[in-house]
């Protein structure tokens, strides 16, 4: 773990918001710094490649006054979340807005995988994201005050086989933010989980898989305005576009059967497996 520019705890500018977004330092991640540093929001930056970090930190401060600092932390090892949030407070007291948006693809037989790799998975996917929105979430309680994106997946919307621990994770953070939202209702908090289709990202590429004939890719920059205007609306279930509501109405119309099959045909490996 590294630590940038640590520094006492700010509380110079009261009325400037606070995020905290996570995988920060490429695509949706990257997407949302951007957007949100342009609507006067102060951004802690979070991933673990600190050259794209800083990449990313000197052409926001080109184009704004507001705070932006940037920390490199891996997610996907043991109380990271703890870390996370005693980095957060480090800096200000209260966080508006907490984007959970770190995560990986795995590609290939599960069988294959190797079991490190499908623990750092479930450490990054679920536990460190659970455990993140229990420490931040009191004090948004109490405040009356806060806003909690998580990224999901459309591939949480049915089992796929050869992405199948992802699409079970995504799946998991569906039903925890709805769950949540409904808990949380009424008190002045907003819960989001955003459904991004194919997006034009690195992600497939460094999963090792490149999905065959997507005829109709979102841009990271629609996903984060899509999620960031439905946050205004306090929608909790958010896709994007018109084939994310399609995704959404084929997994509740079409058995599960019938959508694993096309699935995995579509997406079947070759003989070698290629992971992240």
């Amino acid at each position: 773990m590294l630590r940038e520019g640590k520094k006492e705890r700010r509380e110079l500018d009261h009325t400037s918001p606070f995020a905290i977004i996570t995988g920060a330092s490429r695509g949706i991640g990257a997407e949302y710094a951007r957007a949100l540093v342009g609507q006067g929001y102060d951004v802690l930056l979070i991933a673990r490649d600190r050259t794209r970090l800083e990449n990313l930190r000197q052409e926001l401060q080109q184009t704004t006054k507001k705070e932006i600092w940037m920390e490199s932390l891996d997610l996907s090892q043991p109380h990271a979340a703890e870390t996370l949030h005693d980095m957060a407070r480090s800096y200000r007291s209260e966080i508006s807005l907490l984007i959970n948006n770190a995560g990986f693809g795995i590609y290939g037989d599960f069988a294959e995988i190797p079991p490190s790799t499908i623990q750092n998975m479930l450490q990054l996917h679920m536990n460190t994201i659970v455990e993140s929105i229990r420490l931040f979430l009191p004090d948004m309680l109490a405040r009356k005050q806060g806003s909690i994106i998580t990224i999901a997946s459309v591939a949480g919307f049915f089992p796929i086989p050869y992405i199948t621990e992802y699409a079970a994770t995504k799946a998991f953070l569906i039903a925890f933010s709805e769950g949540l939202a409904r808990e949380t209702q009424n008190q002045g908090v907003t819960i989001q989980v955003c459904c991004p289709g194919f997006t034009e990202t690195d992600f497939h590429q460094t999963a090792g898989h490149q999905p065959k004939h997507v005829l109709f890719p979102q841009s990271a920059q629609q996903v984060v305005q899509t999620s960031l205007e439905a946050l205004q609306s306090k929608r909790t279930l958010v896709t994007i576009g018109w084939q994310g509501r399609l995704a959404l109405w084929i997994s509740k119309i079409i058995p599960h059967r019938i959508l694993m099959a096309f699935a995995g045909k579509a997406v079947k490996p070759p003989s070698t497996t290629n992971l992240r």
